[in-house]
């Protein structure tokens, strides 16, 4: 059995090879936990996040135990067991008050591999920068968090190649009357509650006519309209606790 241990990002170049080579990314391949880093407040009180890496085609399991635990106790901090292909940052926050020294490590044991993450963990070069702040503290009151487990943020939900404007308006396409629109949605989360699925749907806000989605429910779906006119779309996903939306104009002619 190999052991391995990762802080921080994996090779770029590594990442970029197993992305863009489908036969290189297989069931049966390790699932790496990595460290993201951690950030101070004011008060001395730290954020921490946890990443992980998987090289499996297809999404897996790992269950709670010595296959995917903490070292320090308690080994079950709220964890992912669910790993979608892929590299996922901030997949595990934390708050810890201010006499926290570092060493609480994750450990993955997947596909006959074991990898954990590294106990230096409040060393200078892992602090986050002012932009990566933003993006582990989204949805964290720092003040009030349990201590020491992975905490449930709101799903992420975007529309893959469009971006809004510059006043966050939403971005805008043109469809012909009666054809398919494309729609890359994409919704991710960190898997909490364990007992709950994230839950993605879309629907029309506005519209003169009739939207058919050939999967409402999927994130990547085919959007048809029976009358010229201006909508707008939304695309929602909830993990039962919290809720996200992101919508696009549609102009159809």
């Amino acid at each position: 059995m190999r052991v391995l241990r990762f802080s921080g990002f994996l090779p770029v170049a590594t990442v970029w090879f197993w992305l863009i080579n489908p036969a290189h990314a297989q069931l049966n391949q390790p699932v790496y936990p990595v460290y993201d880093g951690f950030y101070v407040t004011e008060d001395g009180t730290y954020v921490i996040s946890y990443a992980y890496f998987s090289h499996n085609y297809d999404t897996v399991q790992v269950p709670l135990g010595t296959e995917n635990a903490f070292g320090a106790e308690p080994t079950d901090r709220l964890q992912p067991t669910t790993f979608r292909p892929g590299h996922h940052r901030f997949q595990c926050v934390m708050v810890l008050d201010a006499d926290f020294q570092g060493g609480l490590r994750w450990t993955l044991t997947y596909a006959g591999t074991t990898t954990s993450t590294s106990e230096d963990m409040l060393q200078y070069n892992w602090e986050f920068d002012d932009r990566t702040k933003q993006s582990v503290l989204r949805d964290v009151d720092v003040a009030n968090a349990p201590r020491g487990v992975c905490l449930n943020r709101s799903p992420l939900v975007r529309i893959l190649g469009l971006r809004n404007g510059p006043d966050g308006e939403p971005p805008e396409l043109t469809v012909n009357v009666g054809d398919e629109l494309r729609l890359f949605g994409s919704t991710r989360d960190e898997g909490l509650p364990r007992d709950q699925v994230l839950v993605s749907e879309w629907r029309a806000i506005e519209g003169p006519g009739n939207v058919s989605f050939s999967a409402q429910d999927e994130p990547r779906t085919l959007a048809t309209f029976d009358t010229a006119g201006t909508y707008e779309l939304e695309l929602r996903a909830s993990d039962s606790v919290f809720e996200s939306t992101t919508r696009v104009i549609v102009h159809a002619e």
